[in-house]
């Protein structure tokens, strides 16, 4: 029994369970991705706490060390002002680890300083001494301190904490060049007489600008790793509202990005809304699963922000070799399915791949394709299908000798009619030009006895004189139409085109011209042409377009009736205007006036070639121009002529050269 194509395809298809596959790839990959990202998320919250625990954990030991200090100057100094100290408070400022160690008395005046060389006395200005002198207990926070202040304890300070704003990629709109306050952790003391009188506070500060060994140390408590693929893995960084002031994320010149800003969308986010962020931030040139808090001050105010991140990198490649491993067992598993397949498919593909060689080939061209009916199998698809395709091949090879026997004869009948064409063409030329010059000959010498330059003629003889010299005016522009449709046709009508005053070049010449057939009906011409009115075309080609249709108002236009010559600037052209108040042509027939040997006045007495607008049109094509016409049939006609002005010239003009 012969089995159908159809069945040994769905046969292939059940084996091949690559779907199944797919989706469990798929799965899998979105699987070890959120597991990956996740884990990275969960170790930064708890890293976050960890690097917010070590920063408490030195804002209180800041806090003992200033109790304790205070203890001491109560006991040392019964009356520090004016007391004397038994040992150097530069001395003990070293020992505690501290950048600035004042006393201050209980109206909140600095008037001791371990620095040699600080400004005393003058006001404390911080809000944690005055919580100590008020509540009598000693307190801790952290604050900003203005660069002035630590410049009149030490100068050296001052000029550590002064942090440049660097313009950073995704950061915030607007931001001062140059911080004026720098970030402290300040703890301050009361220091009281044995009998409980304040004498007045101890205040230590450590500045974090640029405390490279406090991010050092928590980055060192959080991470293992210390560096990956040249990046840092893990950092921590403390900001100054959006500025990192100390941190050891590096920039691509492996510098520590000290001045650089977090992007827009933290600093909305942390400093705006005071929550915590946590997923993927870009830092500085990389992407980091980070994690950001605020930093508050004593009053609870948003001042700054803490962070801890990893770099992305290292979990994208964690995640990548994850997937790796598990698309390496997925395409082993579907290893087997696909050689099962593939050799139950082998049987199937076989007749299918010749088919599909032969149909190649036949669409290249090559004809002589009969592919061979499989014997065993004369009743299923695939030898129908053999034996069609032998069929269409031999009525396609039937139908491709056919054409070609056809475009044979169609090349030779071609080669003729363009020889024929090309004959026609330098006949008519060669007949018009000597035409043309024995016309010219002719209207000389008509033009002498016209004028009386050869004796007097009796009125008959004079009218009779003036109808041979209007023939000879219609011929001579039949020839000059002649003329112009041989080099449009053989492509020799060149245009040189320039800058041209359109009514003293070539309006007045036409005018002249033709003033004799207008006053030979009686018609009035009114030239409105502006004298400055300058187009850019070819001037002895303008003219002949001036002539046509000129001319054809002399022709078609009413006796005694009116003829108007005017022009309208636009943004990039002129439109020349050719007016006249004659019958009009219908509206169904305005079609027919630009096409060759087109006449749609046949009753009227003047005769012509057909040739003048469709010469007219062909001329302003050349020039990147059009030329239209409207009307009301029995009421007016006006031919509209298009031109680029002088001082906007067109792109490209469609034929010729400018």
């Amino acid at each position: 029994m012969d089995v159908p194509l159809r069945a040994k395809l769905l046969l292939t298809l059940v084996s091949v369970v690559l779907l199944g596959g797919l989706l469990t790839t798929v799965s899998g990959s979105l699987l070890i991705k959120h597991m990956v990202v996740g884990e990275a998320e969960r170790r930064m919250a708890l890293a976050l706490k960890t690097a917010r625990a070590v920063l408490d954990s030195h804002l209180e030991g800041l806090r003992t060390s200033a109790s304790v200090v205070a203890g001491s100057m109560a006991r040392e100094i019964p009356w520090f002002p004016d007391g004397k100290q038994a040992f150097s408070l530069e001395t003990l400022r070293q020992r505690i680890g501290s950048d600035v160690l004042q006393l201050v008395d209980a109206e909140g005046m600095v008037v001791r300083s371990a620095r040699p060389k600080a400004v005393v006395p003058r006001p404390a200005s911080s809000y944690v001494v005055d919580e100590a002198l008020a509540m009598g207990q000693a307190c801790a926070a952290i604050g900003l301190v203005h660069l002035m202040d630590l410049a009149a304890d030490s100068p050296e300070l001052a000029e550590r904490a002064r942090i440049e704003v660097v313009p950073t990629p995704r950061a915030k709109y607007g931001q001062p060049p140059e911080l004026d306050k720098a970030m402290v952790m300040e703890a301050a003391a009361p220091i009281k007489t044995a009998g409980g009188r304040l004498l007045g506070a101890v205040r230590l500060m450590v500045v974090l600008n640029r405390n490279f060994g406090l991010v050092d140390f928590i980055r060192d408590s959080i991470f293992a790793m210390g560096s990956y693929r040249g990046k840092s893995l893990g950092t921590v960084t403390l900001f100054q509202r959006d500025v990192r002031i100390a941190t050891n994320v590096t920039d691509p010149g492996g510098r520590r990005a000290v001045g650089t800003r977090v992007s827009a969308e933290v600093f909305d986010w942390v400093l705006g809304e005071g929550k915590v962020w946590r997923g993927p931030a870009f830092v500085v040139d990389s992407w980091y699963i980070s994690s950001y808090e605020p930093i508050r001050d004593a009053r609870e105010k948003i001042i700054g922000m803490l962070y801890v991140g990893v770099l992305k990198q290292r979990y994208n490649d964690m995640r990548g070799w994850a997937l790796a491993v598990f698309l390496g067992v997925s395409l082993l598993a579907l290893g087997g399915a696909v050689l099962l397949s593939s050799a139950l498919a082998g049987q199937i593909a076989r007749p299918i791949t010749r088919l599909t060689a032969a149909a190649t080939k036949v669409a290249q061209g090559n004809l002589n394709q009969d592919l061979p009916v499989p014997r065993q199998a004369r009743r299923d698809e695939m030898s129908r299908l053999t034996l069609a395709f032998n069929k269409m091949v031999i009525a396609l090879r039937e139908r491709d000798q056919a054409l070609q026997r056809s475009h044979l004869e169609l090349r030779r009948t071609t080669e003729e009619i363009r020889r024929w064409n090309e004959n026609y063409l330098d006949t008519l030329e060669f007949i018009t030009h000597e035409l043309k010059n024995q016309i010219a000959a002719m209207k000389l010498n008509l033009l002498a006895l016209h004028d009386g330059y050869v004796g007097d003629m009796t009125p008959p003889q004079f009218e009779a004189l003036g109808d041979v010299l209007a023939g000879v005016n219609r011929a001579e522009e039949m020839i000059l139409n002649y003329l112009n449709l041989s080099r449009i046709e053989k492509g020799e009508l060149q245009v040189r085109a320039r800058p041209v005053l359109v009514d003293a070049e070539v309006m007045q010449s036409v005018l002249r011209d033709l003033r004799g057939r207008f006053e030979a009906k009686s018609m009035r011409v009114e030239n409105e042409l502006p004298t400055d009115l300058v187009v850019y075309a070819d001037p002895s080609l303008l003219q002949v377009v001036y002539e046509n249709l000129l001319g054809n108002a002399v022709k078609y236009g009413r006796e005694e009736g009116l003829v108007r010559v005017w022009a309208k600037q636009g943004e990039a052209y002129v439109e020349l205007h050719v007016w006249n108040d004659g019958p009009g042509v219908p509206a169904d027939q305005m079609a027919q006036l630009f096409r060759k040997f087109s006449r749609v006045h046949e009753s009227v007495a003047e005769w012509g070639t057909g040739l003048g607008l469709f010469v007219a049109r062909e001329i302003v094509a050349r020039h990147g121009g059009d030329l239209r016409v409207e009307g009301e049939y029995g009421a007016w006609i006006d031919l509209i002529v298009r031109l680029p002005r002088s001082d906007v010239l067109p792109e490209e003009l469609p034929y010729g050269e400018l």
